[in-house]
C-alpha cells in the first residue's frame, strides 16, 4: 500500500498469544515500527522486535517501548492487546474509514462473539462509523499523529489505567473527533486479566474522572453523531466542507 501510513504499534504480549500478535503483525508491512514487550518470554521469531522481558504494568511497558527511540514525523499509532483478530475488514481499512470520518483516535466495534467490557464497544449493524466521547484502552487503539503526540507518553503508577478514557474524552474537546470503526470488527479472545484488586482501581477511576470534570463514567458512553452505510459520507463531514466552500 503506497499511501499507507507509517505505523508505530505498541504492544506486550504473552508467549500463550503468539499466535494472534503474528496475525496482526501481518497486516502491518515491512515499514512499520514495531515494539514488543513480552510479560513471561520472549519468542524467538519475534526477538528482534521485543525490547523488553518480564511482569509489570501495561502502561509502564508501553511508555518504556515508546521513549526507547524517537518517533517518526507522522506516524500513526497502534496499542493492541495480544489476543484479538480481525473477523472484519483490517488494520488499514479502520485508518482509512477514520480519515474519511476525520476521527484522530478510534477502535474497531468488537464482535458478540467475543470478550468485551461494555456493549457500548459491540459493533452496530447498518452504521460505518460512530462520533463518540468513549474509546477505550484495549483491546485495540489507533490514534493519529496530532492525537500521539497529546496521548503519549501514558500515565504511570501502580494500576491498570481505568479511567483513561475521560483524559482521552477532555483532549479531543480541542479540534479532535473520536469513535468507533463499526464497518471494522475485532475479537477479543480471552478475559480480561482478574489477577490485580478492584478497589484501587475504582479510585483511580473516579480520580480521573473528577480530573476531567466528569461526574459519572456512563456520561461518556455517548453518540454524538452516525455514519450511516447508505451515506456516501459521514453528514458532519459534508457540513465541514459546505462551511469551508
Amino acid at each position: 500500500m503506497s499511501d499507507a501510513p507509517t505505523i508505530l504499534f505498541l504492544l506486550v504480549y504473552r508467549r500463550r498469544n503468539i499466535v494472534f500478535v503474528e496475525l496482526l503483525l501481518r497486516q502491518l508491512g515491512p515499514n512499520a515500527d514495531v515494539r514488543l514487550w513480552a510479560l513471561d518470554e520472549v519468542a524467538p521469531d519475534l526477538a528482534s522486535q521485543t525490547y523488553g522481558c518480564g511482569p509489570g504494568v501495561r502502561f509502564s511497558h508501553l511508555n518504556f517501548l515508546y521513549k526507547i527511540r524517537p518517533v517518526e514525523q507522522g506516524s500513526w499509532l497502534v496499542i493492541a492487546d495480544d489476543d484479538i483478530v480481525f473477523v472484519k475488514g483490517d488494520l488499514f481499512k479502520t485508518i482509512g474509514l477514520m480519515k474519511d470520518a476525520g476521527f484522530s483516535l478510534a477502535q474497531p466495534g468488537q464482535s458478540l462473539l467475543g470478550w468485551w467490557t461494555n456493549l457500548f464497544n459491540v459493533s452496530r449493524p447498518f452504521v460505518i462509523a460512530r462520533d463518540t466521547n468513549f474509546v477505550e484502552q484495549g483491546p485495540l487503539v489507533v490514534a493519529d499523529s496530532s492525537f500521539l503526540k497529546l496521548m503519549l507518553p501514558l500515565p504511570e503508577g501502580a494500576d491498570m489505567g481505568w479511567g483513561i478514557e475521560a483524559e482521552w474524552n477532555r483532549i479531543k474537546e480541542g479540534p479532535f473527533r473520536i469513535g468507533i470503526i463499526d464497518e471494522c470488527r475485532i475479537v477479543h479472545w480471552r478475559e480480561n486479566a482478574q489477577s490485580y484488586p478492584a478497589g484501587p482501581e475504582m479510585e483511580k477511576l473516579k480520580e480521573r474522572l473528577t480530573a476531567a470534570g466528569i461526574s459519572s463514567f456512563y456520561q461518556l458512553l455517548h453518540v454524538n453523531m452516525r455514519w450511516w452505510k447508505w451515506q456516501r459520507r459521514p453528514h458532519w463531514r459534508e457540513a465541514s466542507s459546505a462551511e469551508i466552500e
